[in-house]
Formats: structure tokens, sequence, C-alpha cells
């Protein structure tokens, strides 16, 4: 008599971690292209930071006048990095995003979410970072 035990066999493997859902990903294509940056600044990012490039690596964007088509990404994972250390961690480079869930670090206790979202918007599209207003 032949064995009948199945046959598995491992099709793909996840490698990473997955996020949780948080709507910071919008549009039917999700994020279209992701990459490993350095981030070279000492503090606390979380998922949706928008990130420049700086001197040694990426940093934190520091105001909206600031952001031009070239070296933009937004984190793909939260991060802590100490000081005199850096890290490397997912970021996506070009995609459709929730305006509501990114993060700007420039972003002050007095200023206007949506103020700022239509001042980074244009500088943005051109760097295929596309920033869709969701209906809650």
């Amino acid at each position: 008599m032949a064995d009948k035990t199945p046959v598995t066999l491992q099709l793909y493997r996840v490698e990473g971690t997955v996020p949780p859902p948080d709507d910071l990903i919008a549009g039917s294509k999700g994020a279209v292209y992701t990459d490993i940056v350095k981030v070279a600044v000492t503090g606390t990012f979380k998922r949706g930071t928008l990130m420049m490039t700086g001197t040694d690596g990426y940093v934190a964007s520091t105001q909206a006048g600031l952001i031009t088509a070239a070296g933009i990404c937004i984190l793909s994972e939260d991060i802590t990095i100490g000081d005199d250390e850096y890290t490397e961690t997912p970021a996506y480079f070009e995609g459709e995003f929730n305006d509501a869930r990114v993060i700007f670090p420039f972003e002050g206790e007095d200023d206007d979410h949506a103020t700022l979202v239509e001042a980074v918007r244009e500088p943005l599209r051109k760097a295929k970072i596309f920033l869709r207003h969701l209906n809650p």
C-alpha cells in the first residue's frame, strides 16, 4: 500500500515583520518601490515619518521648503536610534499614501496638518510619493 502522506511545498517565505494595518498605504497599488536606508540621526521615529537625505544617511525632514524630488522616503517601520548610532531600515520611495498618516517631523503643535500636506504635495508628487485624502 502506497504512503498517502500529503506533500507540501514552501512556495514563498516572509522575512522581516509585517506591519499592522494602519491605513498608511492608500490606493490599490500600495507601495510601489521600497528599499533599505541608513538612518543616522538620534531619536525615535514612527512608521510613516517623512525622511530626507543627510550627510551620513537619511534624517528626519526639517521643513517643508527643503523637500525636493530627490532623496525623500517614508519609513515603513518604527525605529529608535541612540547617540552615535545608525540603523538600516526599510522605507518607501514610491507609492500612494494616506495624507493623514504621513508624519511630518517639522510639524509643530500649532501647525495645521492639512496645510502642511498641501505645502508638500507637489514636491512629493515629483518624487513619485502621492498623498491621497481618504474619507474617514
